[in-house]
């Protein structure tokens, strides 16, 4: 009698902890989303750190996720994408923020990145890799 009530008790875990582990996706670059580069426009505040979501305003348009590191005091900042995971309910977006070489010239830049994606990414996180998440911007 104690057997059963003990393999139930297990299976009812095994369930419960099974049900709750989402399986996540590694994206893969030029198949499932493009980097396009900097951003070079000048409608959009690239001094402050977060991101803008943009369509073109076109129907059927795919969805350009720009990234900005902020404003810094040097140039040579940069941002990489370093990783891209998706699961059901989420899309998470992993960036690397890169300084610049010691000994480089004082002069304000904003460095910024854009990604592409066919659609909306429902739940997006953009995070560096430290964990600190980039808010979502409003031009």
């Amino acid at each position: 009698m104690k057997r059963k009530y003990f393999l139930l008790l297990l299976v009812i875990i095994c369930g419960v902890l099974l049900t709750g582990c989402e399986k996540k996706t590694k994206l893969v670059e030029n198949k499932d989303y493009f980097v396009k580069g900097e951003y070079e426009g000048k409608y959009l505040d690239v001094s402050k750190r977060g991101y803008y979501i943009d369509t073109l305003n076109q129907p059927n348009a795919p969805y350009f996720y720009i990234v900005c590191m902020g404003e810094k005091g040097h140039i040579g900042y940069n941002l990489k994408v370093k990783e891209v995971n998706k699961s059901k309910h989420k899309t998470e977006v992993i960036i690397e923020e890169i300084a610049p070489n010691k000994g480089e010239t004082l002069e304000y830049t904003n460095a910024t990145l854009i990604i592409e994606f066919p659609s909306s990414q429902k739940n997006i996180t953009i995070k560096n890799t430290k964990g600190e998440e980039y808010k979502r911007l409003t031009s």
